[in-house]
């Protein structure tokens, strides 16, 4: 059993695992064909700065209104009050973050939060798309494997077929 078993993985590893991470153009055409399984939800393009103050989030909001960049609102900004603002920039999914989920729509709104100002920049709302191979990849890897396996289980059963003894059954289960 041991010896058999050896071999079943050494065959496959060779047909499954390792032709799956080294066949790229394999991969990419799985991936190409499936790319609709591995989606990006609805997500939210946005800044959220966080103030010292009143003053500091206002300056913000008219800078922003302005279509300064981000990091020339925090130059801008900080150059008066060092640290009176500073700015974390992502692409949020719902549930990422409480301020974003609570203001899931384009523009600038404020809100105090434990004695600051957070001013939340939702430049645009972006639409649910395929994520990129790259950002997949594990999780592709693994279906394509999945994929080789029922593909090359195919193959065995069409060349060689079940064919059960039902006396030699019958000694093992009896009934």
């Amino acid at each position: 059993e041991y010896r058999d078993g050896i071999l079943l993985f050494d065959i496959t590893d060779r047909m499954v695992w390792t032709k799956a991470l080294k066949d790229t153009t394999g991969l990419k055409k799985f991936y190409e064909d499936h790319k609709n399984n591995y989606m990006w939800g609805e997500r939210a393009d946005a800044s959220i700065f966080t103030c010292a103050d009143d003053k500091a989030a206002k300056e913000v909001k008219k800078l922003i209104k302005d279509g300064k960049d981000d990091k020339d609102i925090l130059a801008k900004v900080n150059e008066k009050t060092p640290n009176a603002a500073s700015v974390t920039s992502n692409t949020y999914e719902k549930k990422d973050n409480p301020l974003i989920d609570a203001n899931w729509k384009q523009g600038v709104t404020d809100q105090d939060q434990n004695g600051k100002v957070m001013v939340i920049d939702v430049k645009k709302i972006i639409a649910p798309e395929p994520k990129k191979l790259d950002d997949v990849r594990g999780i592709v890897t693994t279906d394509y494997q999945n994929y080789l396996m029922a593909q090359w289980l195919d193959e065995l059963r069409a060349k060689y077929p079940v064919k059960i003894n039902q006396q030699a059954l019958a000694q093992v289960i009896p009934q």
